[in-house]
């Protein structure tokens, strides 16, 4: 690959890591409200306003995404794009989920303000979703079944 590629491979990854960044925002934004309002609403417990609040922010995060960040694989048919979001997520999610349980369960602080807990586990899958979003969800179809 030639300087001139990588550097505008790297561009390109940059432009998207800052959008992802800001999207990752305005999703986390929404966990929080939803979270919060089932929390205030409900007599649900924290860990289902949690599943609740989970489900819309990645609703929101997917079409973000789709619309922001990845335009380009834009192509991909929406409800394998959503497939693919969804299985990337049950992974990234699971390891949010329990790290916002490990949370709420071990710091006192946490039980007590349980966004902390939230905040926790949203950072910890952010890594992993935007490997697995640029690789998997959004890569471009290329017809193959093969992840890259």
């Amino acid at each position: 690959m030639s300087i001139h590629r990588l550097v505008a491979v790297d561009q390109v990854t940059a432009k998207r890591v800052l959008k992802f960044s800001g999207i990752g925002t305005i999703a986390f934004s929404v966990d929080v409200i939803v979270f919060q309002g089932v929390l205030s609403l409900s007599t649900a417990s924290v860990y289902a306003a949690r599943l609740i609040s989970f489900v819309v922010a990645t609703t929101a995060a997917w079409w973000l995404n789709r619309t922001f960040t990845f335009h380009d694989a834009i192509g991909t048919r929406p409800d394998l794009q959503w497939a693919r979001f969804v299985a990337a997520n049950l992974v990234g999610g699971s390891v949010n989920y329990a790290v916002f349980v490990l949370v709420i369960d071990t710091v006192p602080l946490a039980a007590a303000f349980p966004v902390l807990a939230l905040a926790a586990g949203s950072v910890s899958g952010v890594t992993f979703n935007f490997t697995a979003y640029q690789r998997y969800v959004f890569r471009a179809d290329t017809g193959s079944t093969r992840v890259v």
